[in-house]
């Protein structure tokens, strides 16, 4: 998540501390505060672990994670021999011309894909030529697993990239949902701590987002109008710079 995010984040678990220290105190809270603290711990947990899931996915998307190079070059590789034989033996085997050329290198692998499951397909009627022309006997099936691998690949990647848009969405909409319960809190507990300066500054330090990030302490007592005493100094005097003598 971006450092923005993470503040607000924070923000909320200092509130669901703040109110599980001051659980006492808030017995005499009306219901509803204490169902917008089991809503804001709801909150805090899906973000947590929508967070966790757009990692994993994003890190699930990329084309390392699912061998897609490795696999792209296996397919090519499958096709070629049966691709090469095709095209030696066009003009003499009736059919065999409609076995297709390699793709070119820059296909993407959706388009290769297609193009060697239509060359197993076509290649599959003339199998026993291929095969008495040197080609292994079992080339077509090799292709076929080879293609069936690559399509997994491409499906894995569409699926990780669409957990990590549904987890990224998912915490947009509880990012904003915190917000509101964080106001509805703040505006319930204004009202019951308008006496009691010490909780009242403690529960505004703690529902604050910080500008850093910096990790607070939400149960802290701060009074408020209490000034930082200031630290005496004593003035360091400069020595008198010494009398130069006048020449005689």
């Amino acid at each position: 998540m971006q450092t923005t995010k993470n503040r607000s984040l924070q923000s909320f678990r200092r509130v669901r501390e703040w109110g599980k220290n001051h659980d006492g105190f808030l017995q005499s809270a009306p219901t509803v505060v204490h169902t917008f603290f089991t809503s804001l711990d709801g909150v805090i947990n899906r973000i947590e672990i929508n967070a966790v899931t757009q990692v994993a996915a994003h890190q699930s998307s990329t084309r390392e994670a699912t061998d897609a190079d490795q696999r792209r070059n296996a397919v090519r590789n499958a096709m070629r021999p049966i691709s090469q034989v095709a095209r030696t033996l066009r003009g003499q085997v009736f059919g065999i011309s409609a076995i297709p050329t390699m793709p070119g290198k820059n296909a993407d692998n959706e388009h290769l894909v297609i193009a060697a499951n239509s060359m197993a397909q076509n290649a599959t009627m003339l199998q026993s030529t291929l095969i008495d022309h040197g080609l292994a006997p079992d080339c077509i099936e090799t292709l076929t697993a080879a293609a069936a691998a690559l399509k997994s690949s491409i499906d894995a990647r569409g699926t990780a990239r669409t957990k990590a848009i549904g987890a990224r969405d998912g915490i947009r909409a509880d990012l904003k949902e915190g917000v509101k319960l964080v106001s509805l809190l703040d505006a319930a507990l204004s009202t019951l701590l308008k006496d009691d300066h010490v909780n009242f500054a403690s529960w505004k330090n703690a529902k604050r987002v910080t500008i850093k990030g910096v990790q607070d302490i939400a149960t802290a007592s701060i009074t408020p109008g209490a000034a930082t005493p200031a630290v005496p100094t004593t003035p360091i005097a400069t020595p008198a710079a010494p009398a130069i003598p006048r020449a005689a």
